[in-house]
């Protein structure tokens, strides 16, 4: 085992194919329904449906978002964010298109594009909604609803991956593309690591399944 291997604690089948079943038992049929309504409404032209997305998104996965916009006088602090959407449609929609050629196995040129995109709609959300906050863990989330292979970020994923993958400066598996979220792109870096070790190791593991791996509540 070499020096960079060694900072990796790879799951074993069985600790995989456990997670993977736990989050299905009590999230499955829940996220059944976010990736089926993302799927049936892929853009962002119809207000109502991009309403349906981030509410559906928001609340289930708890994304934040909502603490880092000032709703409007008389509205909801989502009604601004479905807006933003829906107005910046075309620029929404360039970024998740640039997704959907991605499959797995993922490449580090696929994460790496991922991190580019995620870090597009970041900035898009920072500049009009959130005055300079990122909403790093929202766009994720919303993401990966219409683009599975789009890592989910949040506090658990962090704290398990992190116990799991050292970082290292020398073992970074792509560079951080221009306009990328910084702990976005560390997240996804050591979550390259991990999937690489994985498949290394003869477990061909998703980004879902390594995602219910990390959301396991840290003990």
């Amino acid at each position: 085992m070499n020096g960079s291997e060694s900072t990796i604690r790879v799951p074993t089948t069985d600790e995989l194919a456990n997670a993977v079943k736990a989050f299905a038992d009590d999230w499955g049929a829940v996220d059944e329904i976010l990736y089926r309504t993302c799927r049936d409404h892929p853009g962002h032209t119809d207000r109502r449906s991009v309403m349906a997305k981030v509410v559906l998104i928001r609340r289930t996965y708890s994304a934040g978002i909502e603490r880092l916009v000032e709703p409007p006088e008389g509205g909801q602090a989502v009604t601004k964010i479905g807006d933003c959407l829906w107005k910046q449609h075309v620029e929404v929609d360039a970024i998740i298109g640039r997704l959907h050629g991605i499959a797995e196995p993922l490449s580090p040129d696929d994460m790496k594009t991922i991190v580019r995109q995620h870090g597009r709609l970041d900035a898009l959300l920072t500049q009009n909604l959130t005055h300079g906050r990122s909403p790093r863990s929202f766009v994720s989330k919303y993401l990966h609803f219409h683009c599975p292979v789009v890592p989910i970020f949040d506090d658990y994923s962090v704290r398990s991956l992190t116990r799991r993958v050292r970082w290292s400066e020398n073992a970074k598996p792509f560079e951080r593309p221009a306009g990328a979220d910084e702990e976005y792109f560390r997240f996804c870096t050591r979550l390259m690591r991990l999937y690489t070790a994985c498949r290394s190791a003869g477990i061909a593991a998703t980004v879902k399944q390594l995602d219910a791996l990390l959301w396991q509540v840290p003990t």
